[in-house]
Protein backbone atom coordinates (compact mmCIF):
# COMPACT_ATOMS: atom_id res chain seq x y z
CA UNK A 1 0.00 0.00 0.00
CA UNK A 2 2.66 2.59 0.36
CA UNK A 3 4.08 1.33 -2.55
CA UNK A 4 1.21 2.11 -4.55
CA UNK A 5 0.62 5.76 -2.49
CA UNK A 6 3.76 6.70 -3.79
CA UNK A 7 3.16 5.02 -7.28
CA UNK A 8 -0.88 4.60 -7.87
CA UNK A 9 -0.50 1.82 -10.45
CA UNK A 10 2.25 -0.88 -10.69
CA UNK A 11 2.79 -4.27 -12.24
CA UNK A 12 3.14 -7.64 -10.54
CA UNK A 13 6.90 -7.91 -11.23
CA UNK A 14 7.73 -4.21 -10.17
CA UNK A 15 6.09 -5.26 -6.95
CA UNK A 16 7.64 -8.08 -6.53
CA UNK A 17 11.46 -6.42 -7.11
CA UNK A 18 10.38 -3.56 -4.90
CA UNK A 19 9.88 -6.04 -1.84
CA UNK A 20 11.75 -9.32 -2.59
CA UNK A 21 9.54 -11.60 -2.82
CA UNK A 22 7.95 -14.09 -5.90
CA UNK A 23 5.32 -12.97 -8.04
CA UNK A 24 3.35 -16.12 -7.39
CA UNK A 25 2.79 -14.25 -3.57
CA UNK A 26 2.62 -10.88 -4.89
CA UNK A 27 -1.06 -12.29 -6.64
CA UNK A 28 -2.41 -14.32 -3.74
CA UNK A 29 -1.34 -10.79 -1.64
CA UNK A 30 -2.91 -8.63 -4.03
CA UNK A 31 -5.96 -11.12 -4.31
CA UNK A 32 -6.43 -10.80 -0.85
CA UNK A 33 -6.13 -7.02 -0.80
CA UNK A 34 -8.96 -6.32 -3.72
CA UNK A 35 -11.37 -8.53 -1.39
CA UNK A 36 -11.03 -6.04 0.91
CA UNK A 37 -11.44 -3.48 -1.25
CA UNK A 38 -8.07 -2.11 -1.11
CA UNK A 39 -7.12 -2.32 -4.64
CA UNK A 40 -8.28 -3.09 -8.02
CA UNK A 41 -5.97 -5.72 -10.19
CA UNK A 42 -6.10 -5.08 -13.54
CA UNK A 43 -4.43 -7.19 -16.48
CA UNK A 44 -0.62 -7.50 -15.25
CA UNK A 45 -0.92 -5.61 -12.30
CA UNK A 46 -3.04 -3.84 -9.79
CA UNK A 47 -4.24 -0.29 -9.18
CA UNK A 48 -5.84 1.90 -6.09
CA UNK A 49 -8.29 3.80 -8.28
CA UNK A 50 -9.75 2.70 -12.01
CA UNK A 51 -9.27 6.24 -12.67
CA UNK A 52 -5.71 6.22 -12.11
CA UNK A 53 -5.29 3.01 -14.40
CA UNK A 54 -2.15 3.90 -16.82
CA UNK A 55 -2.77 4.51 -20.40
CA UNK A 56 -0.72 1.43 -21.09
CA UNK A 57 -2.70 -0.77 -18.67
CA UNK A 58 -6.05 0.47 -19.22
CA UNK A 59 -4.98 -0.32 -23.12
CA UNK A 60 -5.16 -4.19 -22.64
CA UNK A 61 -7.98 -3.84 -20.32
CA UNK A 62 -11.15 -5.26 -22.56
CA UNK A 63 -9.03 -5.43 -25.57
CA UNK A 64 -11.19 -7.64 -27.27
CA UNK A 65 -14.02 -5.48 -27.34
CA UNK A 66 -11.78 -2.33 -28.27
CA UNK A 67 -10.35 -3.99 -31.34
CA UNK A 68 -13.61 -4.53 -32.25
CA UNK A 69 -14.75 -0.95 -31.72
CA UNK A 70 -11.60 0.31 -33.71
CA UNK A 71 -12.32 -1.75 -36.91
CA UNK A 72 -15.98 -0.36 -37.08
CA UNK A 73 -14.49 2.82 -36.57
CA UNK A 74 -11.74 2.53 -39.57
CA UNK A 75 -14.32 1.93 -41.91
CA UNK A 76 -15.79 5.25 -41.72
CA UNK A 77 -12.43 6.41 -42.50
CA UNK A 78 -11.50 8.14 -46.32
CA UNK A 79 -8.51 9.51 -47.69
CA UNK A 80 -7.91 13.23 -47.96
CA UNK A 81 -10.18 13.45 -44.44
CA UNK A 82 -9.24 15.80 -41.44
CA UNK A 83 -9.62 13.11 -38.45
CA UNK A 84 -9.27 14.11 -34.73
CA UNK A 85 -8.52 11.66 -31.89
CA UNK A 86 -8.47 11.87 -28.33
CA UNK A 87 -6.10 10.23 -26.01
CA UNK A 88 -8.61 7.31 -24.73
CA UNK A 89 -7.09 3.82 -24.73
CA UNK A 90 -10.10 2.57 -26.84
CA UNK A 91 -8.89 5.74 -29.35
CA UNK A 92 -5.55 4.22 -29.54
CA UNK A 93 -6.25 0.76 -30.84
CA UNK A 94 -7.29 3.13 -34.24
CA UNK A 95 -3.39 3.72 -34.30
CA UNK A 96 -2.44 0.46 -36.47
CA UNK A 97 -5.77 1.18 -38.76
CA UNK A 98 -4.63 4.57 -39.54
CA UNK A 99 -0.88 3.78 -40.44
CA UNK A 100 -2.44 2.07 -43.28
CA UNK A 101 -3.47 5.68 -44.69
CA UNK A 102 -1.37 7.76 -47.22
CA UNK A 103 -3.41 11.37 -47.13
CA UNK A 104 -4.88 11.99 -43.60
CA UNK A 105 -4.73 14.90 -41.61
CA UNK A 106 -4.49 13.57 -37.95
CA UNK A 107 -5.19 15.93 -35.53
CA UNK A 108 -4.77 14.91 -31.24
CA UNK A 109 -4.27 15.65 -27.99
CA UNK A 110 -2.72 12.00 -27.39
CA UNK A 111 1.35 12.42 -27.07
CA UNK A 112 1.26 8.50 -27.46
CA UNK A 113 -0.32 9.04 -30.93
CA UNK A 114 1.93 11.44 -32.05
CA UNK A 115 4.47 8.59 -31.10
CA UNK A 116 3.34 6.12 -33.03
CA UNK A 117 2.33 7.58 -36.33
CA UNK A 118 5.39 9.58 -36.58
CA UNK A 119 6.87 7.34 -39.44
CA UNK A 120 3.93 6.80 -41.50
CA UNK A 121 3.35 9.96 -44.09
CA UNK A 122 0.06 11.33 -42.80
CA UNK A 123 -0.07 14.55 -41.58
CA UNK A 124 -0.32 14.98 -38.06
CA UNK A 125 -1.04 18.52 -35.51
CA UNK A 126 -0.62 18.10 -32.11
CA UNK A 127 -2.63 20.48 -29.77
CA UNK A 128 0.01 21.06 -27.19
CA UNK A 129 -0.86 21.96 -23.84
CA UNK A 130 -0.85 20.63 -20.27
CA UNK A 131 0.66 16.67 -20.46
CA UNK A 132 -1.11 14.25 -17.79
CA UNK A 133 1.32 12.01 -17.66
CA UNK A 134 -0.99 9.03 -16.11
CA UNK A 135 -2.15 9.07 -19.97
CA UNK A 136 0.13 11.22 -21.87
CA UNK A 137 -2.56 13.37 -22.91
CA UNK A 138 -2.19 17.00 -23.54
CA UNK A 139 -5.08 19.24 -21.80
CA UNK A 140 -5.71 22.61 -20.67
CA UNK A 141 -6.64 25.72 -22.07
CA UNK A 142 -3.67 25.41 -24.77
CA UNK A 143 -5.23 22.27 -26.00
CA UNK A 144 -8.66 24.00 -25.87
CA UNK A 145 -7.64 26.87 -28.15
CA UNK A 146 -5.66 25.03 -30.95
CA UNK A 147 -8.86 22.98 -30.99
CA UNK A 148 -11.14 25.89 -31.69
CA UNK A 149 -9.29 26.44 -35.13
CA UNK A 150 -10.12 23.50 -36.94
CA UNK A 151 -12.82 21.81 -38.13
CA UNK A 152 -12.00 17.80 -38.35
CA UNK A 153 -14.52 15.81 -40.61
CA UNK A 154 -14.50 13.56 -37.90
CA UNK A 155 -13.66 12.50 -34.60
CA UNK A 156 -12.96 9.57 -32.50
CA UNK A 157 -13.55 9.69 -28.89
CA UNK A 158 -14.47 8.11 -25.62
CA UNK A 159 -14.86 8.52 -22.01
CA UNK A 160 -14.86 6.43 -18.57
CA UNK A 161 -18.46 5.74 -18.26
CA UNK A 162 -21.70 5.45 -19.41
CA UNK A 163 -24.74 6.11 -16.62
CA UNK A 164 -27.68 3.68 -17.29
CA UNK A 165 -29.31 7.05 -17.93
CA UNK A 166 -27.71 7.52 -20.66
CA UNK A 167 -24.97 10.11 -19.10
CA UNK A 168 -21.83 9.91 -20.19
CA UNK A 169 -19.05 10.76 -17.53
CA UNK A 170 -15.16 11.00 -17.03
CA UNK A 171 -12.84 11.27 -13.88
CA UNK A 172 -11.33 13.69 -16.16
CA UNK A 173 -11.70 16.88 -15.97
CA UNK A 174 -9.26 18.50 -18.60
CA UNK A 175 -9.98 15.44 -20.42
CA UNK A 176 -13.73 16.14 -20.43
CA UNK A 177 -13.86 19.79 -21.07
CA UNK A 178 -11.32 19.12 -24.23
CA UNK A 179 -14.15 16.45 -25.74
CA UNK A 180 -16.76 18.96 -25.16
CA UNK A 181 -14.89 21.29 -27.35
CA UNK A 182 -14.53 18.37 -30.05
CA UNK A 183 -18.33 18.13 -29.83
CA UNK A 184 -19.12 21.79 -30.91
CA UNK A 185 -16.10 21.66 -34.06
CA UNK A 186 -16.14 17.94 -35.47
CA UNK A 187 -18.41 17.67 -38.27
CA UNK A 188 -19.03 14.22 -37.84
CA UNK A 189 -18.53 12.52 -33.94
CA UNK A 190 -17.89 9.52 -33.20
CA UNK A 191 -18.25 7.93 -29.86
CA UNK A 192 -16.14 4.79 -28.86
CA UNK A 193 -17.41 2.59 -26.14
CA UNK A 194 -17.14 -0.86 -24.77
CA UNK A 195 -19.60 -2.33 -22.81
CA UNK A 196 -17.45 -2.29 -19.50
CA UNK A 197 -18.35 1.39 -19.02
CA UNK A 198 -21.80 0.64 -19.05
CA UNK A 199 -22.91 1.58 -15.07
CA UNK A 200 -20.63 3.69 -13.98
CA UNK A 201 -20.54 7.34 -13.20
CA UNK A 202 -17.77 9.87 -12.93
CA UNK A 203 -17.49 13.41 -11.46
CA UNK A 204 -17.42 15.14 -14.75
CA UNK A 205 -20.00 15.40 -17.02
CA UNK A 206 -19.92 15.22 -21.10
CA UNK A 207 -23.34 14.78 -21.96
CA UNK A 208 -25.96 12.33 -23.17
CA UNK A 209 -25.44 9.47 -25.53
CA UNK A 210 -28.20 10.70 -28.01
CA UNK A 211 -25.56 14.43 -28.27
CA UNK A 212 -22.70 12.05 -29.24
CA UNK A 213 -23.10 11.86 -32.96
CA UNK A 214 -22.93 8.44 -34.23
CA UNK A 215 -21.74 5.54 -31.33
CA UNK A 216 -19.81 2.08 -31.94
CA UNK A 217 -20.14 -0.17 -29.16
CA UNK A 218 -19.26 -3.93 -28.79
CA UNK A 219 -21.76 -7.06 -29.23
CA UNK A 220 -22.71 -6.55 -25.47
CA UNK A 221 -23.43 -3.09 -25.04
CA UNK A 222 -27.44 -3.10 -23.74
CA UNK A 223 -29.04 -2.39 -27.29
CA UNK A 224 -31.92 -0.28 -25.54
CA UNK A 225 -29.00 2.25 -23.96
CA UNK A 226 -28.67 3.43 -27.73
CA UNK A 227 -30.50 6.37 -28.97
Amino acid sequence: MELLGQTPAMRIGQIAAALYTSEATVRRDLAAMEQKGLVQRVYGGVTLKKEDMPLDFRHREHAAAKEEIAAKAAALIREGQTVFLDSSSTAQHLLPHLARFHELTVITNSHKAMQELATTKLRLICTGGDLVKRNMAYVGRTAEEALERFCPELAFFSSQGVGLDGEVTDASEGETSLRQVVLRRALHTVFLCDSSKVGKKYLYRLGRLSEMGEIITDKDFPAVLLP
